[in-house]
């Protein structure tokens, strides 16, 4: 009897970088329809090059700013500014 191996590729596994980008969104800002008001949300980028959600959770309030971390610990407060960084390093 034949063995059947299932391999599932998730697109937050395909990453090329050590560094990820953490945004800090109000309620108003925050696009994420999973996630019910202020969010916390982690983008990696993939081997093309594309920032990807790859993880995210609510926040207990709104933060008082924009602000994006990265991974090194630099923070930023336009999201520009935080994926200009990455690429420089």
């Amino acid at each position: 009897m034949p063995a059947w191996v299932l391999h599932v590729s998730m697109g937050h596994n395909n990453a090329t970088t050590d560094a990820a980008l953490t945004e800090y969104l109000s309620a108003a800002a925050n696009f994420d329809d999973s996630i019910d008001g202020a969010a916390r949300l982690t983008h990696i980028q993939t081997d093309k090059g594309v920032w990807q959600i790859d993880d995210g959770d609510g926040l207990g309030e709104d933060p008082a700013e924009y602000r994006v971390e990265c991974s090194c610990g630099a923070e930023f407060g336009t999201w520009s500014g935080a994926t200009r960084h990455v690429a420089e390093e």
